[in-house]
């Protein structure tokens, strides 16, 4: 069998990244490429097998554009209502550990809530905060980790410290430094409305849900809970997740009081079923942080 392969194909899915859909006559062309498996291609030194083969076109050779991007570190983006390809040039990995003689402005969480922004063609979530304890109310704060996933460069920006969580934060005032288009938001920043970052499984989603809507209100002897979720994020170990939520507790015997802190609370997913794919997931909650007592015992050290 040859080894080089003659196809038709329209121009239009040279790069091979996206579905062609349906477009109008007039912009069609057919033309004569040939399929070249035995082409092999090396990135940075390495072998890198794509999952197809080398399309060549007018002695030009053409690669899936959204899969070399990805190698590349590369956002590849398409959107099909407007038939655009969107290519952010760089995906910067989460920020390596800071130095630890590396010092910040310390801020704490005010009003935080999470939100879905659009940036160069992708959305992305975001946890965001208002400094309790600072000069300007109206100042806010975009956590780190989240704007790095954005590819927005952060180097040499002035970072805080956020005391409860011990999580870098950049304001507002200086990403707009380095931002190459406002954020747009795509979801609600309201105070009921919260983001479930890193996951998009339908079916663990609802179990999150689910889950969420049980803290909403509920007693413990003579103890009123309501939990408000603020983000949960996805974390690196399989199917758990950390939740952070601002509980407040009513004491309803003897004279009525109230407290309010924030908590991070870790969830674990289990499948109801193993033996069908579509089956549900429980959630059981593995841990309990309330931060500020967590934040005081650092401090005390």
């Amino acid at each position: 069998m040859k080894r080089t392969k003659r196809v038709l194909i329209l121009t239009a899915a040279i790069s091979g990244a996206f579905a062609a859909g349906v477009y109008a006559q007039d912009v069609l062309e057919r033309v004569d490429a040939y399929l070249r498996p035995d082409f092999n291609l090396v990135l940075d030194g390495k072998p890198v097998q794509l999952s197809g083969p080398t399309l060549v076109y007018n002695d030009k050779s053409y690669l899936p554009l959204k899969e070399l991007g990805n190698l590349l570190g590369a956002s590849i983006l398409w959107r099909n209502d407007t038939k655009t390809i969107y290519i952010n040039s760089r995906i910067n990995p989460e920020q390596a550990a800071d130095n630890p003689e590396q010092t910040y402005d310390t801020i704490e969480l005010s009003n935080p809530y999470s939100i879905k922004v659009s940036y160069l063609g992708a959305e992305y979530p975001l946890l965001l905060t208002y400094d309790s304890k600072g000069k300007s109310s109206s100042d806010l704060y975009y956590r780190l980790s989240d704007v790095k996933r954005m590819g927005i460069d952060t180097d040499g920006l002035k970072k805080a410290k956020e005391r409860l969580t011990g999580q870098l934060f950049v304001n507002e005032k200086e990403l707009r430094k380095r931002w190459k288009q406002t954020p747009t938001p795509t979801s609600s920043g309201s105070y009921d409305s919260y983001v479930i970052a890193g996951e998009i499984n339908p079916k663990k989603l609802e179990a999150l849900k689910g889950h969420v809507k049980t803290l909403a209100s509920f007693k413990v002897g003579e103890q009123q809970f309501s939990d408000k979720p603020i983000i949960i994020d996805k974390t690196d170990e399989e199917d758990t997740y950390e939740l952070l939520m601002y509980e407040t507790v009513r004491f309803t015997s003897g004279p009525v009081s109230m407290t309010n802190r924030y908590h991070l609370v870790k969830l674990q997913l289990y499948k109801k079923n193993d033996s069908s794919p579509d089956v549900g997931y429980s959630v059981n909650m593995t841990s309990k942080m309330d931060l500020a007592a967590e934040a005081d015992k650092r401090e005390d050290k």
